[in-house]
């Protein structure tokens, strides 16, 4: 009896290792292989958020942590709205990306066209845009506004005229500085890359987005605004519920690249996955291999901040929670959004809150809220072994 009893253990053993020997694995730190935090590690992250919350930088929030095979933690704290009256935050809330739309949409697309042949990297702006009018345009490359390095100031072009005729006065830019010498974050680059996208491809950069990577991911709850007022619309500073926040992409009466997309935490998880699949999540390939690794990596040289084709990779980001490495890509909104992905770790994490409810703030209280979500996602890494 021993004797059949070892036989069969032998037999097991051989069938799982051939079972398993296929299988992709991603490295997991010891918490994630042991399992699920216990209910005292939840509750870390549910304090952490608290504090924050009581020190009044936000009324709510949504925390959520993933790697590439699962969502890890996924809650809700605090409220979505507090005037006129109190509502709870939902997990299926959707916030006003603000600048967070630079990266998911504008970004995204413009590595789309690349993949497609409709542009290049290294594709003159003026090639790129023929319209485009302004002085000094000659070196400057698609490749320089994807990383703020256009010389193009932050100018608010909303102060002179709306609609089309606002854009159409963004064709006459000229840079302040020379090319490629300095680091400056500019609406004005993602805004002329969008419509880029438009020219490249004959769709209108909403269209485009929507058919080309957030449908194929299932990211339904993606979409320009404005949204139709309901519970799940989270308010920012904007007057109306459902309202772009940002001036200049509200009052372009169509979708531009800086800003005005709305989303929800789980839709972000669906394409942070699609990012640590580098560029590719199930079926649903969206950007090559070759294209995302070389929107994910630092491009620029020292004076200048470490910053990737679209994303932020400042190790000094006031919302860049410290347990992420190195390699780790992310970008924020005004709004008070934060995605951060890190390929090292195999982890993503976003934190999405209102910071901008019941009224807009600046100064070093904005500076004290942006620190907060990078404390949030610390607290969300630590308690998941990260």
């Amino acid at each position: 009896m021993n004797t059949l009893l070892k036989i069969a253990a032998g037999i097991l053993v051989a069938a799982s290792v051939l079972v398993h020997a296929g299988e992709k694995h991603h490295p997991a730190p010891a918490a994630r292989r042991a399992g699920s935090p216990a209910a005292e590690e939840r509750q870390t992250i549910r304090r952490a958020v608290e504090q924050e919350i009581d020190a009044g930088l936000f009324p709510g929030a949504v925390v959520l942590l993933g790697n590439p095979d699962r969502v890890l933690y996924h809650e809700a704290f605090g409220h979505a709205r507090i005037v006129p009256e109190k509502l709870e935050m939902p997990k299926d809330a959707l916030f006003d990306l603000a600048s967070v739309t630079k990266v998911v949409a504008t970004g995204t697309a413009v590595g789309v066209c690349v993949d497609q042949g409709l542009l290049r990297f290294e594709t003159p702006i003026r090639e790129a845009l023929p319209g485009l009018t302004g002085a000094g345009l000659e070196p400057i490359t698609i490749a320089m506004l994807a990383t703020h390095t256009s010389g193009f100031d932050n100018a608010k072009y909303h102060q002179r005229a709306e609609g089309e005729a606002m854009l159409e006065r963004m064709l006459g830019v000229s840079p302040q500085w020379q090319p490629g010498a300095r680091f400056y974050y500019s609406c004005l680059n993602m805004i002329l890359l969008g419509r880029m996208v438009e020219k490249a491809s004959g769709d209108r950069l909403d269209k485009f987005c929507r058919e080309r990577v957030f449908a194929p991911l299932g990211m339904s709850d993606t979409s320009f605004g404005p949204l139709p007022p309901s519970p799940r619309v989270v308010p920012s500073g904007a007057r109306q519920l459902g309202q772009i926040e940002d001036d200049q992409a509200r009052l372009a009466a169509r979708p531009v690249g800086n800003a005005g997309l709305f989303s929800t935490a789980g839709d972000l998880a669906r394409f942070c996955r699609m990012m640590l699949g580098e560029g590719q999540s199930g079926v649903a390939r969206i950007l090559s291999k070759e294209t995302h690794n070389r929107m994910t990596v630092n491009q620029l040289a020292p004076p200048l901040p470490r910053r990737g084709l679209f994303w932020d990779m400042d190790r000094r980001a006031l919302h860049r929670p410290t347990r992420l490495s190195d390699r780790a890509y992310g970008h924020s909104g005004h709004t008070g959004q934060s995605i951060w992905i890190d390929p090292e770790k195999q982890v993503y994490v976003i934190v999405l809150t209102n910071r901008n409810h019941p009224k807009m703030v600046g100064g070093k209280r904005k500076d004290q809220q942006y620190e907060a979500r990078a404390r949030i996602g610390d607290a969300a890494l630590e308690s998941y072994g990260y």
